[in-house]
Parts: C-alpha cells; sequence; structure tokens
C-alpha cells in the first residue's frame, strides 16, 4: 500500500516538473516567421548604417574641400606676404642692374663742391626710383645698406648716415632694373645738373661701373618703426 501510494505521489511531481518546461518548437512556419524578423531587422539596421556612412562621407567630402580652400586661401596669404616683403625691401634681391660710383675728389683740395654729400645719394636714389629701379642699396665700407620707404640718407657734418649707419666714401650705389634704362637715366647730365657740374668743375667722382650687370643688393636690416596700424 505505502508503494502504491509513493508511486502516485512521484507520478504526480513528474507531471507537474515536465509541464512546467518551455515547449519546444514544433511548428516550421515559427521558426520561418522568427527568421524572416530577423531578416528584417538586419536589413533595417545596414540600412540606417548606409545611410550614416553616406552621411558622414559627405561631411568628409565637405570638410575635405574646406580645408583645401582654407589651404589656397593660406598659400595666397604667404604669397602676399613675400610679395609684401620683397616691395618693403625685407628679402635679399639679386637681378640685372647698375653699379654707381660716388666719391670724393682725389686730386683736388677738398671744398664743399669737390665731395660727396647725403643730398647727392638723395638725388640719385630719387632719380633712379623714378626710371624704374626695383632695389637699391648704398655701400661704404663694406657697409651696404638698404634704400626702402623706411630709410633715411642724412649727414651731420661730414659724417653721412643711412638708417642711422655711419658710411663712408667711396659710396657704391647699387640699383636692380632694366640696365639700359638706369644707364641712360644716370647718364642724364640734365635732370643730374647739380652732381655733373662738380663733377666737370670739382673733380667729383661719378660713374656707372663696367662689367657690373648682375646685381645682388642686401636686405633691409635696420628698425622699422611702424605707426597707427590697425588689425583686421
Amino acid at each position: 500500500m505505502y508503494l502504491a501510494v509513493f508511486a502516485m505521489v512521484l507520478g504526480i511531481f513528474l507531471a507537474m516538473r515536465f509541464s512546467s518546461r518551455v515547449p519546444r518548437v514544433i511548428t516550421p512556419a515559427s521558426s520561418i516567421i522568427a527568421l524572416q524578423e530577423m531578416q528584417d531587422s538586419l536589413e533595417k539596421e545596414n540600412t540606417t548604417y548606409k545611410n550614416k556612412l553616406a552621411e558622414t562621407e559627405s561631411t568628409i567630402s565637405e570638410l575635405q574641400e574646406e580645408a583645401k580652400g582654407r589651404q589656397n586661401g593660406l598659400a595666397d596669404l604667404v604669397s602676399s606676404v613675400e610679395t609684401l616683403k620683397k616691395q618693403a625691401g625685407l628679402t635679399q634681391i639679386k637681378g640685372e642692374g647698375i653699379m654707381i660710383v660716388l666719391n670724393d675728389t682725389g686730386e683736388r683740395v677738398s671744398n664743399p663742391n669737390s665731395i660727396a654729400h647725403a643730398s647727392d645719394m638723395r638725388d640719385v636714389v630719387n632719380h633712379l626710383f623714378n626710371n624704374g629701379a626695383k632695389a637699391i642699396s648704398i655701400e661704404g665700407a663694406k657697409k651696404e645698406e638698404r634704400v626702402t620707404f623706411f630709410t633715411s640718407i642724412d649727414c651731420i657734418v661730414n659724417t653721412v648716415l643711412i638708417n642711422g649707419t655711419k658710411i663712408v666714401p667711396p659710396f657704391k650705389i647699387r640699383a636692380i632694373g632694366d640696365r639700359e634704362q638706369l644707364t641712360s637715366a644716370v647718364n642724364d647730365k640734365v635732370a643730374l645738373k647739380q652732381i655733373y657740374d662738380r663733377v666737370d668743375g670739382e673733380g667729383l667722382e661719378f660713374h656707372i661701373v663696367d662689367g657690373e650687370e648682375d646685381i645682388e643688393i642686401t636686405k633691409y636690416s635696420s628698425p622699422v618703426e611702424i605707426k597707427n596700424a590697425k588689425l583686421k
């Protein structure tokens, strides 16, 4: 009797145990539907990723074009700066041109008309610039000074100061530009009458040096004072 009761209780327990398990998928249609849903989900995700990738590629292309524009703008800016530096005389320059010697009288008694003055160099420099000179420098005692918009050519008693640097004769004036045009300008005895009158009357030395056609001119190296400048 006890065995019968035990067997009955065991049967009920096992029946309840198996009935609580998750049922197995035994219908093929249910599996196909689940796979179809998974496929649809994956396709939607794939489409979303493709759209995001396309947006990212478009953004990258826009950034690349913007970068190219900035690079081109930067290149233009660098080119403009280099041009301005050349115009301001802040770079060394070499090219076709002439070299002129201006010196005191060597054989006669020194007097105000037989020595080279700062005013003579100012006249020559202005005349050269007016006749196409692109760059000019003045050298004396192996000291060469670039003549620019900032340059001052002055004298204190018998001392000539160019850009604040003491220069002594003989003075070598170098000018870059069309050689024929500059030569014609220097030989113009009407435009440079005060100098040529003293060349003829006092023996002042003033002439173009033969064989000096490839001219090299130093850059401006003296302090630059800038007033009322604004950044935009």
